[in-house]
């Protein structure tokens, strides 16, 4: 009984661990403009070296979706371009012009700021942490290789233990089961 219990456990652990990975997966590998939400966050992968020291390329941020009121100067955030491109840079000034929020940002690395303020409905939002380098184990998993090495190879390893672990059962008679 305890052996499938802890089988069991190990299974469902496995499973949940592949249908994870296979969602972000599915997650980083979509083209779209709007960023992914969970409960009102994302994360998103560093593509560039304008936050040094703060962030490098490879990090993953976590974002909250932010009111723009909410923000304040030295906020780092993170905005739509309208090329459809995602930034993040640090809020240096805040401007407010007939009831209109916009912020001037700047990359920490950078030596000016950024041309075109950021308007209120462009603020995707604030960051709240990051991990660094776990960018680059997402670019690795969108490779055939990491997508492989990551979700088939456990899968095949889950299919196979179960279907080894249903032939090696006896089979048990109708007497030893009376008995």
């Amino acid at each position: 009984m305890f052996k499938r219990t802890i089988s069991f456990v190990i299974k469902s652990f496995v499973g949940l661990l592949c249908l994870g990975v296979l969602f972000v997966f599915i997650q980083s590998q979509q083209q779209s403009e709007s960023t992914p939400h969970l409960f009102g966050f994302s994360a998103l992968t560093i593509l560039s070296n304008s936050m040094q020291p703060e962030f490098s390329e490879g990090d993953v941020i976590f974002i909250k979706q932010t009111e723009a009121s909410d923000l304040v100067k030295d906020d780092i955030i993170t905005f739509g371009t309208p090329e459809g491109n995602r930034v993040t840079h640090r809020i240096t000034e805040t401007n407010s012009q007939e009831n209109q929020l916009s912020f001037t940002t700047k990359g920490d690395n950078n030596n000016v700021t950024d041309a075109e303020p950021v308007q209120e409905g462009q603020v995707i939002g604030k960051v709240l942490f990051h991990i660094p380098k776990l960018g680059f184990l997402s670019r690795f998993l969108s490779e055939p290789i990491g997508f492989g090495l990551v979700i088939v190879l456990p899968l095949v390893a889950y299919v196979s233990i179960t279907v080894y672990e249903r032939l090696s059962k006896p089979k048990s008679t109708k007497n030893e089961e009376a008995i």
